[in-house]
């Protein structure tokens, strides 16, 4: 107990000094406590903003997934009609000329014009 009497006393003849350097250094801690606490909120606020950037990421993402797997679907059945359009219109068209040649001459000058 004999050391804290000393130390009242002696903080009682240099006070002065305890404020002029214990002051700003207590003060200096509490501002760097608050600007730790104001770095940790933002640091939450970045994460969720963060969260939500790649939920919405990944929604955009599945849409136009989504998208393209539909626009290939009505790709590959538009081609798949125009085709067999044209097949058929092919099997029609050799059909008429199946038709037209019905003698030995016409099948000979048909021979002929694709030679040529």
């Amino acid at each position: 107990m004999i050391w804290l009497s000393k130390t009242w006393e002696w903080l009682k003849k240099n006070w002065k000094y305890v404020a002029t350097f214990g002051i700003p250094v207590l003060l200096s801690f509490i501002a760097g406590l608050l600007r730790s606490n104001r770095s940790l909120e933002k640091k939450v606020e970045l994460t969720q903003d963060l969260r939500k950037v790649d939920i919405d990421a990944n929604e955009l993402e599945s849409k136009l997934k989504e998208e393209a797997l539909k626009l290939r679907d009505d790709s590959i059945e538009n081609a798949s009609r125009v085709h067999d359009a044209m097949i058929q219109e092919i099997k029609d068209d050799m059909q008429k000329r199946f038709e037209e040649i019905d003698t030995a001459e016409k099948a000979t000058a048909a021979i002929k014009d694709k030679i040529k």
